[in-house]
């Protein structure tokens, strides 16, 4: 008989996906009791879980002890964005000795690298550590506005193919313009980003598996 997967696995890895996917309210408690019946563990496993999602950046502690989802009102992804493109970069600043940066493989033509690994991609090709980490922890907190920014934006793919574009043409100027201005657009419009993410946290909290999508932008890179 196979062996049942470790819990601390299985709550590490459930959270950690409902976490992407923006299925916790911004900046509401997430319940331990109720993840353990949920999930039919107790509650051990789903306080080790959330702890270590805490130093991912995915889960942050609550004022009051326990853990909340993250806050995403638009000052705080306006912080986040500048953020990561502070991190980018300095990083390209750190590489301006090398070749300009290109994407390391080409093969996933239809499904291709998404941006975020392409940032990724640039900050460990500089080689410091701390810089990485810092970038990790505000690039995983952005991947779970990606679906937000999709409803906002209604160009994403467009400008991803850009950025990937210039990526592959190792044009270091360009490139660097093209992430300045991917994450200067973004600011721009945190309100909106932080609007649809309370409209889907709001949605997930009342079990709504769909509502009415919110006005996307269409502003131009």
């Amino acid at each position: 008989m196979a062996k049942k997967r470790d819990p601390f696995l299985r709550a590490l890895d459930v959270i950690r996906t409902n976490m992407l996917k923006g299925v916790y309210p911004p900046a509401q408690p997430i319940v331990i009791a109720d993840e353990a019946r949920r999930l039919g563990l107790s509650t051990t496993p789903i306080r080790e879980a959330l702890s270590c999602l805490c130093g991912e950046g995915l889960v942050e502690r609550g004022p009051c002890g326990g853990f909340v989802a993250p806050r995403f009102d638009a000052g705080a992804l306006r912080d986040r964005y500048e953020f990561r493109l502070t991190c980018l970069l300095a990083a390209l600043d750190l590489t301006a000795d090398l070749p300009g940066y290109r994407r390391r493989s080409r093969t996933e033509a239809t499904a291709a690298p998404d941006l975020q690994r392409i940032f990724e991609d640039v900050v460990r090709r500089s080689g410091n550590a701390v810089l990485l980490a810092a970038y990790q922890r505000v690039g995983v907190q952005l991947r779970q506005v990606l679906e937000a920014e999709r409803i906002v934006f209604i160009d994403v793919d467009i400008e991803a193919d850009r950025i990937k574009v210039l990526a592959d043409e190792g044009a270091p100027q360009a490139f660097c313009e093209a992430l300045r201005t991917h994450h200067h657009r973004r600011i721009r419009a945190a309100p909106h980003i932080a609007a649809e993410i309370a409209r889907r946290g709001a949605a997930s909290a009342h079990g709504l598996d769909e509502v009415p999508l919110a006005s996307p932008t269409g502003e131009p890179c």
